[in-house]
């Protein structure tokens, strides 16, 4: 304390000066504390929890109910379905994060340009404002996997598909080949039936004819 000043002031505001000026710099403090505090950087942060919280409740949900698909008729279809909805809570997700991202850039911006600088990993002009529900969507290893699993899974039913008509076209040819052969032999049986009938008729007829000239050929009485 100057003592100019401290000649002026009494013995009991001397003693309270170290207060009065200790409590003057704690609020300066908590002032710059609040001017330092950002509101958007803040919501962009509660954006990003939002989304990692997600992303984890659609990893979890998966891994629960791919186990539930295995006991299933329709395995793949299960599977399937498990999948594509993760892909459409992990799109949430994409989108709080790139409202984030955004919304941080945009703080970024307003800094610099308010401090006067201009940030060489930030635009030098504004972007144009993305329309209302698009967002960029950046490659989820995930999903990908996903993709490859559900197109390899297609394949394979696919394939089993072909297999299963293959064994029944055979069956039916089988069963058609044999109905054919059982046919061919039913008629078969029943020409020598019939061959053998006309050439017992023929005999009767044969045997009727030489007792008839027997009798012819007898003298009468």
């Amino acid at each position: 304390m100057p003592p100019l000043l401290s000649h002026f002031l009494s013995p009991h505001l001397r003693a309270l000066l170290p207060l009065l000026l200790a409590l003057a710099c704690g609020g300066a403090m908590a002032a710059d504390a609040g001017a330092d505090a950002n509101p958007e950087l803040e919501r962009a942060a509660k954006l990003r929890d939002e989304a990692k919280a997600l992303r984890q409740q659609a990893d979890d949900a998966l891994a629960a109910e791919l186990p539930k698909c295995y006991e299933r008729f329709l395995v793949n279809r299960c599977i399937a379905q498990a999948k594509d909805a993760r892909l459409a809570t992990v799109g949430k997700a994409r989108a709080l994060e790139a409202e984030a991202n955004r919304t941080e850039l945009a703080q970024k911006q307003r800094a610099a340009t308010e401090s006067g600088r201009t940030r060489t990993d930030a635009p030098t002009e504004p972007a144009a404002p993305a329309p209302e529900g698009v967002f960029t969507i950046q490659p989820d290893p995930m999903a990908e996997s996903t993709r490859r699993q559900r197109e390899a899974d297609a394949i394979r039913a696919k394939e089993a598909e072909q297999t299963e008509r293959k064994q029944k076209d055979a069956e039916k040819a089988k069963a058609r080949a044999q109905a054919e052969a059982e046919a061919a032999g039913r008629a078969e049986a029943a020409a020598r039936d019939r061959a053998r009938y006309e050439e017992r008729i023929r005999e009767r007829e044969a045997e009727k004819a030489r007792n008839a000239a027997k009798d012819t050929a007898k003298p009468a009485n």
